[in-house]
């Protein structure tokens, strides 16, 4: 996967991502430091905080509550696969939504979002969200 294609946008410290594993989880993004010895929380920097939660997760937030109507986010920033700062971004859903025939449903939206069920999204499904996530940052 070329996740270059599914950056949303650029910010000063960050950059914006949609997720690949949009299923169950529709609009579920992350955002990734810009700065390369960036390897974790601990490496957050004021700047960078500040970016991330006075910017970047406000204006994801209203972006996903117009766009898909989203109950709730979790915020999380693991570093379990990825050796690098950046932050997981998922909106949790009391009912299902439906785009392009595929049912996106919250497994449990009163727990922990993972582990949770995953479905290979289309590409051009993929593209679409991104591109609707981008029109209203």
């Amino acid at each position: 996967m070329d996740y270059e294609q599914l950056k949303i946008k650029t910010y000063s410290l960050w950059d914006l991502f949609l997720h690949k594993h949009q299923f169950p989880y529709i609009g579920r993004c992350y955002a990734s430091a810009k700065r390369e010895d960036a390897r974790s929380v601990r490496d957050m920097k004021k700047d960078e905080r500040d970016e991330l939660f006075d910017i970047i997760i406000p204006e994801w937030d209203t972006a996903i509550k117009v766009l898909f109507a989203h109950a709730r986010a979790n915020f999380a920033s693991l570093g379990n696969t990825w050796n690098h700062l950046s932050w997981h971004l998922i909106p949790r859903y009391r009912q299902s939504r439906v785009l392009f025939g595929i049912e996106f449903i919250d497994p449990d939206p009163s727990r922990n979002y993972s582990p949770y069920p995953k479905k290979d999204i289309p590409l051009e499904t993929l593209l679409y969200i991104k591109e609707a996530i981008k029109s209203k940052l």
